[in-house]
């Protein structure tokens, strides 16, 4: 068994995916713990399954799986059935967030179940357009769910074994597994940490924003309805 698991979900990264697997996997060597990097694609039409395919052959920490759906969240679900870490750390492929996380979250992951990586509390070069977005989530999710983050992204969080096992139930298709599992672990009284980390990010967003922002604030709705109101949630 790894020490840690690193998941990725990708989606039309094949520009990107050969150079910053190598780079992360030659980091995560340099960290001395036993790791494995799970990358899967949701719905990639490019050469992505192409070079994951190539790239797991080669690289022996390296697991590459292809789903035909698009959904980060249904990668990560299958993610979830086949890691073998200790913990779940997630990332962005294009490695915006500075690596110096991975080695911060296992270390705070010692005494505690959830590690959030917030960019707000950091230094964040992203589009006005992105952090204005992120900012009335972060408000929404504060007075609806009663949640004191302020990141909800997919990248950039980390969760210790039993946190995924209880609360496997909460995982969405889509991107709002990461609020729906700190909710279900902040409802539940558990050990959570939040970081502050770097974030350089000039890419386009691989969403569309109106609907993401919309999908996002549905799922938080429904979290304050069945978990803060009915208690039912998950």
């Amino acid at each position: 068994m790894p020490d840690y698991s690193v998941f990725i979900p990708v989606y039309n990264e094949a520009a990107i995916l050969e150079s910053n697997a190598r780079g992360l996997v030659d980091f995560l060597r340099g960290l001395g713990q036993s790791f494995e990097l799970i990358i899967g694609s949701n719905g990639s039409s490019d050469e992505t399954v192409t070079i994951g395919t190539a790239l797991a052959a080669e690289v022996p920490e390296l697991v590459f799986f292809h789903g035909a759906a698009r959904g980060p969240g249904l990668a990560f679900a299958h993610a979830l059935s086949i890691y073998k870490g200790k913990a779940l750390i997630t990332l962005d492929m294009d490695l915006s967030v500075d690596l110096r996380f991975v080695p911060q979250a296992l270390e705070l992951l010692a005494g505690h179940q959830v590690v959030v990586g917030s960019k707000r509390q950091g230094r964040q070069e992203r589009s006005a357009a992105r952090i204005l977005g992120s900012g009335l989530f972060i408000s929404a999710a504060r007075v609806l769910l009663g949640l004191p983050f302020e990141d909800y992204s997919l990248g950039a969080k980390a969760f210790a074994r039993p946190v995924l096992t209880r609360f496997a139930g909460a995982v969405d298709s889509h991107t709002s597994y990461v609020t729906n599992l700190m909710f279900c672990a902040r409802r539940a009284g558990l050990a959570m940490a939040e970081l502050s980390v770097r974030c350089s990010d000039q890419r386009a967003s691989r969403f569309n924003l109106g609907h993401e922002a919309a999908y996002r604030l549905g799922w938080v709705l429904r979290l304050f309805w069945r978990g803060r109101i009915l208690r039912r949630f998950p």
